[in-house]
């Protein structure tokens, strides 16, 4: 502690500064989130007269183009995942423990960083990521003085930018989690000589604040030169690429040109177009442009790249990327958590349930491009990018693809992954086809069905590297994969078919305390008598409470439905559906009774203490 006596004088404002040292200290990092608690008071007369109390870090970053990023010396690879606006179920709202819970999951997934796109990060977010040790780039805005939309914050720009920067700081300043400020996310101006000025002007206010962080900027290189882009398609003479840029919307655009885009964005006049841009920041972020990444290097042997936003099923390739680059930092997946808006955007498509536009039209109601569904339950993909991140100690990971789909061609979105989950309950489709995926880092996988080998297939196909596709028939009871090295088994992983279901209800914590925003997520699902999930079966299913506790929103994961999350009654979403239960104002026991057609209702108590 340290004692300052100051005088003022009525109407005066003055600043007192203290200067303290702590010896020794416990150092905070992903691995070992140490914080430390600041307690201000401001006394007179030996009366307590206010206080304060803050939460820090104490962290040392480097950055440079051998070592890449250093926290506490310790060279760190980003492992990460944007998130958008909204929690799920709960729309676009911040609550404390869903941001604790939604960090937690993606912690134990692999993540060691998040991207808040494209807003500043609520405190209740950072609060958990430095609780938890999760690394945090904070986002200015989506716009600058251009807008994307009809009102959008382009409008208000000139007026606002530099106060809502300086609120941005003050309140990241503390958290050591936040290692990168952005100043923009896919900001047209960066490709024009006149208006690049206004990065250099956030960038530079941002510095004046804090020094102690980087700024970066998330490039869209495609849309910096969207005037120039007939220019820039005679240049390199693709008319595929002329024919894909027909499109009056950027994802639709990067989605029409496909590999191409790799071309265009990496072509000499979109370098002259962003090299100023590119040069105000410590670290260039580039959305959907790894090719530029050893191009980049070599123009500029001092710059340091990561990718702030990259199409979830190519980590593959751009992990390879990252692990041999130093200067390359790290990889941002888009997205994580599935997110309201952007309707369809990962959908897998069929000839008979495809949608006419890029975008998912009605009733689609989320993006279903991310690792996690919008209840917050991991996709195949998720385990697939963990594995290449070098999780799950050579455990395998199988998904299956539908079979009522089997031979049909698939059409799919540059954010799409295939259209598989993790399931081997499929009644009716008995000696039929099926396509059974397996997720690996091993070199070799055998495939069994009910203790019979499909055949053994070395890792990493024409579609992915870490995967493997078996096409064999469904036949009820148990699939399993066997991952060998050198011949040795290194791990296996196993689903068994489900018996018929009954519910089973999870409350994810015992008690919330009244008067606060407290959650209780609580898992429903239908399994059978050993606990598999049964994901063919589709039950509407009715949420009611009792007692001093509201259900604050209710549904599934379900990206396609009519439902909404206030209703109490829902249909599962493969085997699956979640309530929130929010404490109220009183202390006592709230009671949640969830029952379904043809099935025994479960209730289950939550402690509002």
């Amino acid at each position: 502690s340290e004692k300052t006596k100051f005088n003022i004088l009525s109407g005066q404002t003055i600043t007192v500064r203290q200067r303290m040292y702590v010896n020794d200290p416990k150092l905070w990092d992903i691995d070992n989130p140490n914080l430390y608690t600041c307690e201000s008071k401001i006394v007179q007369d030996d009366t307590v007269i206010d206080e304060d109390v803050n939460t820090f870090g104490i962290r040392k970053l480097q950055l440079d183009p051998v070592y890449g990023l250093r926290i506490n010396g310790k060279t760190v690879k980003l492992k990460g995942g944007c998130i958008h606006h909204d929690n799920g179920l709960l729309g676009a709202a911040t609550f404390e423990d869903a941001e604790e819970r939604r960090v937690k999951l993606l912690k134990k997934a692999g993540y060691n960083s998040i991207r808040m796109a494209h807003h500043p990060i609520s405190k209740a977010l950072l609060d958990a990521c430095d609780r938890i040790g999760m690394l945090v780039m904070d986002e200015f805005s989506d716009v600058w003085t251009q807008t994307k939309c009809d009102f959008d914050y382009g409008f208000h720009f000139t007026e606002w930018w530099e106060e809502h920067v300086e609120a941005m700081v003050r309140k990241d300043f503390n958290h050591p989690s936040v290692i990168f400020y952005s100043i923009g996310n896919e900001i047209p101006e960066v490709g024009s000589d006149i208006s690049a000025s206004w990065g250099r002007r956030i960038a530079e206010k941002i510095r004046s604040l804090d020094e102690t962080r980087f700024v970066t900027n998330g490039i869209n290189a495609m849309l910096a030169v969207m005037g120039r882009m007939n220019e820039i398609i005679a240049a390199i003479g693709a008319e595929e690429a002329a024919a894909g840029a027909d499109a009056n919307e950027i994802n639709q655009l990067m989605n029409n040109l496909g590999a191409l885009m790799g071309k265009l964005t990496s072509h000499p006049l979109v370098d002259k177009a962003i090299e100023e841009s590119c040069g105000m920041l410590d670290v260039v972020g580039y959305n959907y442009a790894p090719e530029r990444y050893e191009k980049d290097h070599a123009l500029f042997p001092n710059r340091i790249m990561v990718g702030s936003e990259t199409y979830p099923a190519t980590l593959d390739e751009n992990w390879d990327l990252v692990k041999k680059h130093p200067y390359v930092l790290g990889d941002y997946s888009w997205t994580a958590w599935d997110y309201l808006g952007e309707v369809g955007i990962g959908h897998v498509g069929y000839e008979d349930d495809r949608n006419p536009s890029f975008y998912g039209v009605y009733p689609w109601i989320a993006a279903y491009c991310a690792d996690f569904d919008l209840t917050g339950y991991r996709r195949p993909i998720s385990y697939w990018r963990e594995i290449i991140w070098g999780g799950r100690n050579h455990v395998p990971y199988i998904a299956v693809q539908r079979p009522e789909r089997y031979g049909q061609i698939t059409y799919q979105t540059r954010w799409s992954w295939t259209d598989s989950i993790s399931s081997w309950t499929w009644p009716g489709f008995e000696g039929k086809g099926i396509i059974v995926e397996v997720y690996s880092d091993a070199e070799e996988i055998e495939l069994l069905i009910n203790g019979k080998s499909q055949g053994r297939k070395p890792v990493g196909d024409e579609f992915k590297k870490f995967y493997s596709k078996f096409d064999t028939k469904y036949e009820a009871g148990t699939v399993e994969a066997v991952a060998y090295i050198g011949g040795n088994e290194v791990g296996r992983y196993s689903l068994k078919t489900a018996g018929e279901p009954v519910l089973k209800v999870t409350p994810e914590t015992g008690s919330i305390r009244a008067g606060s925003n407290d959650l209780c997520y609580v898992n429903i699902e239908l399994v059978d008598k050993d606990g598999v999930l049964n994901t063919a079966v589709k039950k509407s299913v009715t949420v009611s409470i009792e007692g001093p506790a509201t259900i604050q929103a209710s549904g599934s994961g379900n990206p396609r439905m009519e439902e909404y999350y206030y209703d109490n009654t829902h249909e599962t979403f493969y085997g699956r559906m979640m309530a929130i239960v929010r404490a109220g104002e009183e202390k006592g026991t709230a009671r949640l009774t969830v029952s379904a057609e043809g099935m025994e209702p479960v209730s289950v108590e939550v402690e509002v203490v």
